[in-house]
């Protein structure tokens, strides 16, 4: 599990915004049009505020909305098949200019892309709003902004430290890190991925081929069919797992934990001769699709659907 390596490496950076401070001052008007091409890779960072990406079908990006008091300016570079959007701080300091919030007013992008358009998005405290996106990819990387996406991106790499993430559409891969935010996923497919330190995981899609998630504290809920040839890996220490599986499903089952219970419509659970521990194994129909479930003392809740 990369939950550890996940908290280290960004609640360090969350660290440095805890001092923010607050710039009131007169915004200054943003108005560029820039030509790119239909399937152009955008870059976008904002360090305070918000950044918005709606979609259409046009070959150009129009960047509107206000620049925060304190900030050096706004760069654009590029054009073509590669475009740089990027918020500058009133100087460096440290990667990514993490600590730079505390000295700048609120920036608000607003970005017209390409419905194609593949999109890089890294903010700090700062909320990202995609509505939209068809393209190859989607990566947004937040320390305590809201995250939202709603679209079919193929791609999406989706870390933020305490802001919440809610996906509504994404193709082909989902991979989603948090510390303590929450994740909300509705209609996602093909292989999907998450974790969190005490963040919840919520999922419900229509089907999927492959799913991993796991978390220190918080729950996981997921709702959806799994392919025939599927696989589901869930760990968890202390915060519950429920999984629902389809009536007519072919699954090898296997659940167990080391101090919690497990209640499943499928099969019989089994507790220990001696000492703590209960588990489940089971095949659902022929079999095939395989299904595991471990934790330390979170409940395990398994049921037809």
């Amino acid at each position: 599990m990369r939950t550890a390596a996940l908290a280290l490496s960004l609640t360090g950076a969350a660290v440095l915004t805890a001092s923010a401070g607050h710039a009131h001052a007169a915004a200054r008007p943003i108005d560029q049009t820039v030509a790119v091409d239909a399937d152009a890779r955008i870059d976008v960072s904002n360090i305070k505020g918000s950044v918005t990406v709606v979609v259409w079908d046009r070959a150009e990006v129009a960047i509107s909305g206000t620049l925060g008091d304190g900030s050096k300016g706004l760069t654009v570079e590029g054009g073509g098949s590669h475009l740089t959007v990027r918020v500058e701080p009133p100087e460096k300091s440290g990667w990514f200019s993490w600590g730079a919030d505390s000295r700048m007013g609120e920036t608000t992008l607003r970005l017209s892309v390409p419905r194609r358009a593949e999109l890089e998005i890294e903010v700090v405290s700062a909320s990202v709003d995609v509505d939209g996106t068809a393209g190859r990819r989607l990566g947004v990387e937040s320390v305590s902004g809201a995250l939202r996406l709603a679209g079919q991106p193929g791609e999406c790499d989706l870390s933020s430290v305490s802001g919440r993430i809610e996906v509504g559409g994404c193709r082909d891969r989902l991979d989603v890190e948090s510390v303590s935010g929450n994740v909300r996923v509705r209609d996602a497919g093909g292989e999907l991925e998450f974790e969190t330190v005490s963040g919840d995981i919520d999922v419900e899609t229509t089907r999927y081929r492959k799913l991993s998630a796991g978390t220190v504290s918080g729950t996981i809920a997921i709702r959806g069919e799994l392919d025939p040839d599927g696989r589901v890996e869930i760990e968890s220490m202390s915060g519950d797992v429920s999984l629902q599986i389809a009536a007519d499903a072919s699954v090898d089952l296997h659940a167990e934990t080391f101090s919690g219970r497990i209640r499943s419509d499928f099969g019989t659970v089994r507790s220990e001769d001696h000492g703590p521990g209960r588990s489940l194994d089971t095949k659902i129909g022929s079999g095939g699709a395989r299904v595991r479930i471990e934790t330390f003392s979170g409940g395990i809740g398994i049921t037809r659907r």
